[in-house]
């Protein structure tokens, strides 16, 4: 009995000292605590600059010596890896440069219904993307001669000339659409309206990417002035809102970075060889003349039947038989049917196209086919093209 008693009794005492050692330790554990949080409150303050937000960043403090094993593959987590993979770094294997042309280089320079320089904003871009896209230069008057004669408007032949480049291009369906490929290293070209920040009127505009630094797009315009009003200077150099560009879009075209071929198609056109067998030079008034005429004859037809009714002009012409000028030719007298119509007529580049074509050769039609009509003109039928029928004189 006596035992059990000094066993409850060393039981009680070791309780008792174990009870007044708690707040002891409680209480170092606490200064421990105080101090981490002052060291942390101090590193944050003291050790980290203030700007710096992004993990990139934070890891340039990391001295070199120091091995970095959370890089490491095995040690990158599977969601991280998976978000990597997802976001294609565009400027790791594309390092062709972005060239800036400019429509007003080209003042002389047919296009469509003018000149480069009035109406090549749509041409110009499409010079730039095939450049970047391509690593060859490609040049707005180049592409002007290519495709300028195509199309009844600038968007057909924009959308004409990227598909003859062989570009992977595709229309967007909304202007998000191109918001999400810019952030997939794509590039795109916008039209924009009256409503737009850019024009007044109609005009292409190209979107490189994003600036990394801000966020915002990037915008390369072909028209020079632009880049000198004050509500755009800043937008040029630092990129632009997408609320900018959601004012006045009109439409809007994506090439795809990773759809070109790792050797791209290279465009070009060569003219067989021919000997020109009118043997006249004819006046800026006479080209102007002769191509009003065509556009009200043939501006719908392809660029061979337009060929071949320059060429009845001309066969008239060097015939003799209905004048020995050009205005007599055309003017004469139940001649063409048009003709009350020339002071209305507006011609476009395929018109000129097709006069330089039908003046240089290679020709379509013998030199004594002189009459076409979208019926036979008399029992001598050479043939037809498209809407008309072309018969010997």
């Amino acid at each position: 009995m006596r035992s059990v008693q000094l066993l409850c009794g060393l039981l009680t005492a070791l309780a008792l000292m174990i009870t007044a050692a708690a707040p002891a330790r409680a209480a170092d554990d606490a200064s421990v605590l105080d101090e981490s949080a002052a060291m942390g409150a101090s590193y944050d303050t003291e050790t980290l600059p203030e700007e710096v937000s992004e993990p990139e960043a934070l890891m340039d403090t990391v001295p070199p010596e120091t091995p970095d094993e959370e890089t490491t593959p095995d040690e990158t987590e599977p969601a991280e890896t998976e978000a990597r993979a997802d976001r294609f770094d565009w400027t790791e294997v594309y390092t062709h440069e972005f060239p800036l042309y400019s429509q007003l280089d080209y003042p002389n320079k047919r296009y469509g219904s003018g000149t480069v320089a009035t109406s090549g904003c749509g041409i110009t871009s499409l010079a730039m993307v095939a450049s970047y896209l391509t690593g060859h230069a490609y040049y707005p008057d180049e592409l002007a001669d290519y495709f300028g004669g195509y199309g009844e408007n600038n968007v057909q032949r924009f959308e004409y000339g990227a598909e003859q480049l062989k570009l992977p291009i595709h229309k967007a369906d909304t202007i998000r659409d191109v918001f999400a490929a810019l952030k997939n290293g794509d590039v795109a070209v916008l039209l924009m309206d009256h409503m737009s920040i850019f024009t007044q009127t109609q005009h292409f505009i190209v979107l490189t990417g994003i600036n990394e630094e801000t966020g915002k797009i990037m915008v390369y315009d072909s028209y020079p002035p632009n880049y000198e009003k004050w509500d755009l200077t800043r937008g040029f150099v630092e990129g632009f809102e997408e609320k900018d560009l959601m004012l006045g879009y009109s439409g809007g075209w994506i090439f795809s970075v990773r759809g070109m071929p790792e050797v791209p198609f290279i465009y070009t056109e060569e003219k067989p060889e021919a000997d020109p067998r009118y043997g006249v030079e004819l006046t800026w008034e006479e080209q102007q003349l002769l191509a009003k005429l065509i556009w009200l004859e043939a501006r719908g037809e392809s660029p061979e039947g337009q060929q071949a009714v320059a060429e009845v002009a001309l066969n008239r012409l060097v015939s003799g038989k209905f004048g020995s000028t050009l205005q007599e030719v055309i003017y004469g007298e139940g001649q063409f049917r048009t003709t009350p119509f020339l002071g209305e007529a507006e011609a476009w580049q395929a018109q000129y196209e097709a006069i330089d074509a039908a003046l240089s050769g290679p020709n379509i039609l013998p030199m004594d086919v002189m009459h076409f009509a979208t019926y036979p003109e008399n029992d001598q039928v050479w043939g037809k093209i498209g809407g008309h029928i072309f018969c010997y004189g």
